[in-house]
C-alpha cells in the first residue's frame, strides 16, 4: 500500500468482515446505490491513498454510478484502486472465468450421464440474501441476477441426478454445477490481499456431508505465501499443499486482477482442483488466526523474519504455519 491510509467504500459489509482485521486503519465510507462520482470524492479523507470498492453484492459494474469514472478521478489523483477490474461474483461468472483460463471448472451441461449428481445453487452469493435487500427498481438497474424461482435462498442447495432435473436447466437465477465429493472431507479457502495469499486447509467432521463450512471443521493448517504471483504453473510444492492446487488459486487471482478477497476450492478424488465461489466482500467473524492475520497486514515477527530466510528455497517465499483447530 502506498504513504497514506485505505478508504473502504463499504456497503452491508463491515462489521466482523475481513478487511476490518487486515486494515484495521482503515477509513470506512459507507456507500449508497444511488451515489454519484462527486459524492464519494466528496467523503474521500484528504490522506487517502489507496481506495477499495467493498459491496456486498454478487455484481456491483453499475455501483456507484459511473464507476468507471469515479476510477479515472481516483487515479488522476494518484489514488490506486484496487480490485479495480473485479466486478462479479456470481457463479456463472466463476465458473466461465476458470473456462477462459484454462482451469477446471464445475459447470455441467444437459447433455451427460444421466446418474452423475449435480448441485443446484443461487447464481448470487450467499444464496442471493443481500441483493434481497435493495428493492426490484434498483436491482434491475444494477443488473442484479434475478431471483431464483425454485430454491429459496437457502443455503442448504439441493442435489439432483441429472436424469432428475427439468425446469431447473431454464432458472437463470440458478446455476447447476457437479457436485464435486472428496471421500477425505478436505477442502480449502484462499485469502489473497496485494500479492501475499494464505491457504487454508480444513478437514471436515463428516465428509459426507455434500456442503462443508468452515466453522464446522475439526482441522485447519494455513499455508503463507508472499506473492502468489510466483505461484502459477508451480510444479514443485516445497510444502504440504499440491503444488497444482497452488498453481489453480494464483492462475484464477492473476487471471481476474483481484487485490484482495477470498476463493472457496474443493478437491475430488483424483487430486483435481476446483474454485467454486469468488468473494471480494470475505467474512471474518470473532478474532482469531492471529499469524495468519499479522501476515495478511504484512507484519514480521522476529521469528517470522527468521523463518522467511529458511525459506527462501519454497516457491513464493513461504513458511508453513502451525496447526490450528
Amino acid at each position: 500500500m502506498n504513504k497514506g491510509r485505505l478508504a473502504v467504500y463499504e456497503w452491508n459489509a463491515w462489521e466482523l468482515f475481513s478487511i476490518g482485521e487486515w486494515c484495521p486503519d482503515a477509513y470506512r465510507i459507507k456507500a449508497h446505490p444511488d451515489d454519484e462520482v462527486e459524492d464519494v470524492l466528496d467523503r474521500l479523507p484528504p490522506d487517502t491513498s489507496d481506495f477499495l470498492p467493498h459491496i456486498n453484492l454478487s455484481r456491483q459494474a453499475l455501483f456507484p454510478r459511473r464507476r468507471s469514472e469515479l476510477f479515472r478521478a481516483l487515479q488522476k489523483k494518484g489514488i490506486r484502486t484496487w480490485n479495480a477490474n473485479v466486478t462479479d461474483m456470481t457463479k456463472r461468472f466463476v465458473q466461465s472465468e476458470c473456462q477462459r483460463l484454462g482451469l477446471p471448472t464445475t459447470a455441467a451441461t444437459r447433455g451427460g450421464d444421466p446418474d452423475e449428481k449435480l448441485i443446484l445453487k443461487s447464481d448470487c452469493n450467499h444464496g442471493g440474501r443481500n441483493e434481497r435487500r435493495l428493492d426490484l427498481e434498483t436491482r434491475c438497474r444494477l443488473e442484479l441476477p434475478p431471483e431464483s424461482t425454485l430454491i429459496d435462498g437457502s443455503l442448504d442447495y439441493p442435489v439432483m441426478k441429472r436424469s432428475e432435473l427439468t425446469d431447473q436447466w431454464d432458472d437463470s437465477g440458478l446455476v447447476v454445477e457437479r457436485l464435486i465429493e472428496n471421500s477425505q472431507g478436505i477442502y480449502y479457502r484462499a485469502y489473497a490481499i496485494d500479492r501475499r495469499l494464505v491457504i487454508s486447509r480444513f478437514v471436515a467432521p463428516n465428509s459426507d456431508n455434500r456442503i462443508q463450512r468452515i466453522e464446522d471443521a475439526k482441522a485447519r493448517r494455513n499455508f503463507l505465501y508472499r506473492d502468489y504471483t510466483q505461484l502459477v504453473g508451480a510444479s514443485d510444492s516445497g510444502d504440504a499443499l499440491p503444488a497444482r492446487l497452488k498453481s489453480v488459486v494464483a492462475s484464477f487471482l492473476v487471471g481476474i486482477q483481484i487485490d484482495f478477497g477470498a476463493l472457496d476450492v474443493v478437491e475430488d478424488n483424483e487430486g483435481n482442483f476446483y474454485i467454486i465461489d469468488l468473494n471480494i466482500t470475505p467474512y471474518w467473524g470473532k478474532p482469531g488466526q492471529g499469524k495468519m492475520t499479522r501476515f495478511l497486514r504484512g507484519e514480521l515477527s522476529l521469528q517470522e523474519k527468521l523463518s522467511k530466510r529458511m525459506a527462501r528455497w519454497i516457491p513464493g517465499g513461504c513458511s508453513e504455519a502451525k496447526r490450528q483447530t
